[in-house]
């Protein structure tokens, strides 16, 4: 069972997202600031609890968010390999 958990740094105007694996931290991408995505992640999030996220078209900030996050584990997971 993966265990796997993505974490979030604020800075300035900006959220950085982090996907933590056991070789290490790994940078994913930013985004600008936005509260709704920040409150979802701010206690970071396992991958398996954000894969089976239900709560689509209550914040389209986050959704956007959610959607590409396998897009980009996918890159760090092959590019780092």
């Amino acid at each position: 069972m993966k265990t796997n958990k993505i974490t979030i740094v604020k800075r300035n105007n900006v959220i950085d997202f982090y996907y933590h694996v056991k070789e290490g931290k790994k940078y994913l991408f930013s985004q600008k600031f936005s509260k709704g995505v920040y409150e979802y992640f701010q206690n970071g999030r396992l991958e398996l609890e954000i894969l089976a996220f239900k709560k689509w078209n209550h914040n389209p900030r986050l959704d956007k968010t959610i959607s590409k996050l396998p897009m980009y584990i996918r890159y760090v997971l092959k590019e780092c390999a």
